[in-house]
């Protein structure tokens, strides 16, 4: 069951992924340019305008703020399931309007309410895997959703790949209209889908918190089940659910910043660039048809970069894994800068390929640190009776730093505006840096932990970068009564700091 959990909620994800590397590719395609761009007469080719390009690449994240501020609602109101459902309709009926566009007007408002699907994905994938995961294995479910993602990416890439040369019309909208396959299948298991226990505790559904967490925990005794559902009661955190104040009270601010911190980090740092304009890159680039084949190795480099935190994540921890990743972008960033400095570089062999290996190298990264991470750590931060609002702000604060990075990117790149072409490295490297600084100080180790662990982390007042040191007591021990000399966590007296630095 939690193999099935894993799979489906991180599935939930798959049409962003496809969605994104969809429209990488095809905004590349002459099937495409010539429906819904403008005649070059220098090249002989149809190419998309700038702005229009801006315009159908960033205007959907306005639709991705709406899904996310919709499956909170969902979500918190209705439970995880309600939110999975809403997704479906999302993604089928943008899906549609997608495919049956004769305008870029229509084409662009499907993508908008394909994306409102991806805010949701954002929002109650996470919260749901670190729910129902055992806590040894909350790192590796809640990384499946960016594993998801850059596999979408990756059937994408390979799909544009194949229809490219196609020039009718169904040259894109083959890959297009393979969209509407995910949400369905997803449908068809919903009904199999035990809903997320601590939701159903937090309204006062004891007895089908109990089925439901039984269906989770497959093997284990009634008498173990039950003790889990007493000991999540339990906490503090599950009394009732908190209101938008509570989000920035005193008591929650640390992790409201942290979760948002996080999200922002993600998207700052130019994920946008590689992901939705590489093809374009790198057909400025002089590449030709390569463009399409370099953006197929790239998500599989990215693909193998997620697979092998997923399984490293639990164990090193989140944020070695931010910090190197992070600094690692940011090296690749600034070369792929340098290289766009040298004049030589559009025409010299060795340099040309040196601008496509420092941009896989830092896919390679992202998808090992930044992308994954990034959704275990405000999965994990929040509390629960805010987790809801506190997903929903830090996925809108990431939602509009990924519209503005996206709506820009042409801007920066394109020679009819700033022209700066691989220079934008610097820029997006500068961000990867001083990311890389504010993760040192204000990101904290979580792994290992209950989520009632980590509301007595928070509570402790001990340093962020110094949670990995700190002994905490499991909330089955602080219902049991056991308040040894060692401490006592949220029941009372004080947490203790073994002196380790866990960065």
């Amino acid at each position: 069951m939690l193999l099935f959990v894993m799979i489906y909620m991180a599935f939930c994800a798959l049409n962003f992924g496809y969605d994104v590397g969809t429209f990488g590719g095809v905004q590349g395609m002459q099937s495409f340019t010539t429906m819904f761009g403008q005649h070059d007469p220098n090249t002989g080719l149809y190419v998309l305008p700038g702005w229009l390009s801006s315009v159908m690449t960033a205007t959907p994240f306005l639709g991705k703020a709406l899904g996310c501020i919709c499956a909170g609602a969902l979500a918190e109101r209705w439970g995880r399931r309600a939110a999975v459902l809403g997704l479906c309709i999302s993604s089928i009926v943008g899906a549609l309007l997608q495919v049956t566009a004769n305008s870029a007007a229509q084409f662009t408002v499907g993508r908008v309410i394909t994306f409102a699907m991806t805010g949701m994905a954002i929002v109650v994938v996470p919260i749901y895997q670190a729910e129902t995961a055992p806590k040894v294995l909350r790192g590796m479910f809640t990384s499946t959703i960016q594993l998801m993602i850059v596999l979408g990416q990756l059937i994408a890439t390979l799909v544009t790949y194949g229809t490219q040369d196609i020039p009718e019309p169904r040259g894109w909208q083959i890959p297009v209209g393979l969209q509407l396959t995910i949400p369905v299948v997803i449908l068809a298991f919903l009904p199999l889908l035990p809903e997320s226990p601590r939701w159903l505790l937090s309204h006062g559904r004891k007895g089908d918190a109990l089925r439901s967490l039984r269906k989770l925990r497959g093997s284990a005794s009634d008498e173990e089940v039950s003790k889990e559902i007493e000991a999540i009661e339990y906490a503090p955190a599950n009394e009732q659910q908190g209101s938008w104040s509570d989000v920035f009270s005193g008591k929650h601010r640390v992790r409201t910043m942290v979760a948002v911190l996080v999200m922002f980090g993600q998207q700052i740092t130019g994920q946008a660039f590689p992901s939705q304009y590489g093809v374009v890159f790198y057909l400025s680039q002089g590449f030709g048809s390569q463009a399409f084949l370099f953006n197929v190795i790239s998500n599989v480099i990215a693909l193998a970069a997620v697979v092998i935190t997923l399984f490293h994540v639990d164990s090193v921890g989140r944020r070695p894994v931010l910090l190197v990743g992070g600094a690692f972008m940011g090296a690749f960033l600034f070369i792929l800068g340098g290289m766009g400095t040298l004049v030589s570089s559009t025409t010299n062999v060795h340099e040309r390929n040196m601008i496509v290996a420092s941009l896989m190298m830092f896919s390679f990264f992202f998808n090992l640190s930044w992308a994954p991470i990034s959704y275990v750590v405000v999965s994990e931060t929040a509390a629960l009776c805010v987790k809801e609002k506190t997903n929903l702000l830090a996925c809108v604060v990431s939602v509009l730093t990924t519209f503005i990075t996206s709506f820009t990117c042409p801007y920066l790149i394109n020679p009819q505006y700033a022209g700066l072409g691989s220079k934008v490295g610097f820029v997006y490297g500068s961000f990867a840096f001083a990311m890389v600084g504010l993760a040192y100080f204000l990101i904290p180790e979580l792994k290992g932990r209950t989520l009632e662990e980590v509301d007595q982390l928070f509570e402790s007042k001990v340093p962020l970068r110094k949670f990995g040191g700190v002994r905490t007591m499991t909330a089955e021990e602080l219902y049991q009564g056991d308040l040894a000399p060692r401490g006592r966590g949220i029941g009372g007296g004080k947490l203790h700091d073994n002196g380790s630095d866990a960065s």
